[in-house]
């Protein structure tokens, strides 16, 4: 399983460039399962919704209607205070990063360097 940061998702629907494409093109080829937390649904609403823009608000509803939903247990509250305390973190990128470890998701994608950098010790394969 490979769990998707917010920013891989406004690259796959929103990013018109050579970046987009070869996204959607990998994305569309992978054989593993894709999977987001409430907090990237929630990331991904807020920039259309600023712009009032409920059509594209409803394209991420629709694309994160159909990955998998982690949940977040207060388990993976805890474990983020310590990657936030670790790595120096913002709350919400070391739940994005505690929710892929507790389900133990094999890859994360992430263009964020801090996610990128604080994922490389743990294990998991970072895109």
């Amino acid at each position: 399983m490979i769990y998707a940061d917010t920013n891989i998702l406004v690259y796959l629907v929103e990013d018109s460039t050579a970046r987009g494409d070869g996204l959607r093109r990998r994305f569309a080829t992978l054989s593993a399962e894709i999977a987001v937390s409430p907090l990237v649904a929630m990331e991904c609403r807020v920039a259309p919704l600023r712009r009032g823009d409920l059509l594209l608000a409803r394209r991420y509803d629709g694309m994160i209607g159909g990955l998998t939903m982690l949940d977040m247990g207060p388990e993976i509250y805890r474990a983020a205070a310590t990657l936030r305390a670790r790595h120096s973190l913002s709350a919400i990128d070391a739940l994005h990063l505690a929710t892929a470890q507790f389900h133990l998701c094999e890859g994360f994608w992430t263009h964020d360097a801090r996610l990128i950098r604080a994922a490389g010790g743990m294990g998991i394969e970072v895109v």
